[in-house]
């Protein structure tokens, strides 16, 4: 009997990997939620074949589908909806009892109650939306994703060695800030968005600090707070608690993620000397 009950819990623990794949490919669970997610993979290689494989879909479709940018209009009210539902009071009352409850309550307890009525959609998106935070710019989600996974460095040394490095791998200048006070710890090969960017690591005080370098084109640059800083104009957004700055120069896009405070960030950017 205790081999089912436990089969049967396994069964629903897997269920809920498969609800919620996406949301985890896609940066988007907290701390403890991916933390519990990757204990569960490693123990399972029935949903470690789910999360390769979708995976690998969502990077075919990305690599075949145009990437426009959504009419302002529609963005304004996209952020208006995600405003309104952020408000005390909104969403539904299961939605409000459910919080930000980790991924595997929701496969123990939840998910056969809200599947049999329905509310598993609604619920899961209304949570997680307001317990994470949406950035405002898509550069901005993007880079602070990237910030968050740790990815191994592919190059280390100073920044001769690096623009060495790079002068082979991507078309466009990569010239490696100095940073006041921060250390650089190395680089690698990445993208933002469909555009191949350079991706430094930094170190400062303690706090890690990414720089991605890439070539915009078209690619507008925006976020909610604008500041001109120097001769930069610098747009200012924040995705799950870290700060991202944007901004152009001499005709490269530059995106930094850090947990710096928006002030520091400027600092940064006051000093930002490629």
């Amino acid at each position: 009997m205790s081999g089912g009950i436990e089969k049967g819990t396994e069964a629903l623990r897997c269920a809920g990997i498969a609800r919620f794949v996406d949301t985890y490919l896609d940066g988007e669970f907290g701390e403890r939620e991916r933390a519990e997610f990757e204990a569960h993979l490693a123990e399972c290689e029935r949903c470690r074949a789910k999360v390769r494989e979708q995976a690998a879909w969502k990077q075919a479709v990305k690599s075949a589908a145009p990437r426009e940018q959504a009419p302002a209009a529609l963005r304004n009210r996209v952020q208006r909806a995600i405003a309104r539902e952020g408000r005390p009071g909104a969403g539904s009352a299961e939605a409000r009892r459910a919080g930000v409850t980790s991924w595997r309550r929701w496969a123990v307890r939840v998910l056969p109650i809200a599947a049999a009525a329905g509310l598993v959609a609604t619920v899961a998106s209304s949570s997680l939306f307001r317990s994470t935070g949406i950035a405002w710019s898509p550069v901005a989600a993007d880079v602070v994703a990237k910030h968050r996974r740790n990815l191994p460095i592919e190059v280390q040394g100073g920044p001769q060695d690096l623009r060495r490095w790079y002068s082979d791998k991507v078309d466009f200048p990569v010239r490696p800030p100095h940073l006041p006070a921060a250390a650089l710890r190395g680089g690698r090969l990445a993208n933002v968005g469909d555009r191949q960017a350079a991706y430094l690591v930094y170190d400062k005080n303690g706090n890690k600090v990414s720089v991605f370098i890439f070539d915009p084109g078209e690619m507008r640059i925006e976020a909610q707070r604008k500041e001109l800083v120097g001769n930069r104009e610098v747009y200012l957004d924040q995705d799950r608690g870290y700060n991202v700055a944007l901004f152009r120069d001499q005709g490269v896009g530059y995106a930094i993620a850090s947990e710096l405070g928006p002030d520091e960030m400027l600092k940064l950017v006051s000093s930002f000397a490629p």
